[in-house]
């Protein structure tokens, strides 16, 4: 069995998928907006999903959750929402340029941005700003536009401690590695399974070691057996 079919198969016997603990996931299951998930995810930048949830909520009661209506709600109010979302002021920045750009050029409607080659999608995305590579891998995984693993601090640290990326290795070099390790059609879910197993085994600090189901297959784990 292939590496990333076994690594899948182990995390699948582990983890059960809740939507709630994933901010753009929620909003893709709950609107099927574009929109609403490039809000989250920017919201969900440097700090926790629920925290990014918690804030989505709150600028979708203060104002609406469209283009025009961060528009007309402006930045202190925008500001205001999302605080408890963390970097407050450049968080509400970007949601302003972008929420611009989508009504000056695309006619307020995200899915006219969307369509084309996804690469060229992706392109015009990580022109946006706000949006990095990660942000823009997470909208069209999410939204099924594209089919890739977006890198997150989780994924690259259980794909590093595996073994599958060097530690060091850049953001794009980590996202093709893991396009070849996962079939095109389990890319969005590996996504999801090594940031549960990120969060809740392979953590940054005092990894779970021992109870981790991808031990056996683990070069960091092997090394610290190996230590005398």
């Amino acid at each position: 069995m292939a590496i990333g079919e076994e690594i899948l198969r182990r995390l699948r016997t582990q983890y059960r998928i809740q939507a709630e603990e994933y901010v753009s996931l929620y909003t893709h299951l709950q609107s099927r907006d574009p929109f609403r998930v490039l809000v989250a995810t920017i919201l969900s930048q440097n700090t926790t999903d629920k925290a990014a949830l918690n804030a989505l909520k709150t600028l979708e009661i203060d104002m609406g959750l469209t283009p025009s209506a961060i528009l007309e709600a402006g930045r202190r109010r925008v500001e205001k929402a999302i605080r408890m979302a963390g970097m407050y002021r450049s968080k509400a920045k970007f949601l302003l340029e972008v929420s611009r750009t989508v009504v000056e050029r695309y006619d307020g409607d995200l899915w006219n941005m969307l369509k084309g080659d996804a690469e060229e999608v992706r392109e015009r995305l990580m022109a946006l700003p706000g949006v990095g590579g990660k942000t823009a891998d997470v909208l069209l995984a999410t939204m099924g536009i594209a089919h890739t693993v977006p890198v997150d601090t989780h994924v690259r640290r259980v794909s590093a401690r595996i073994g599958l990326v060097d530690e060091g290795a850049s953001y794009e070099r980590v996202r093709k590695r893991l396009e070849e390790v996962f079939s095109t059609d389990s890319r969005h879910l590996a996504h999801l399974l090594l940031i549960a197993h990120g969060r809740r085994v392979c953590r940054a600090r005092r990894p779970l070691c021992g109870d981790c189901i991808l031990n056996s297959l683990c070069k960091y784990y092997q090394n610290l057996k190996n230590q005398p």
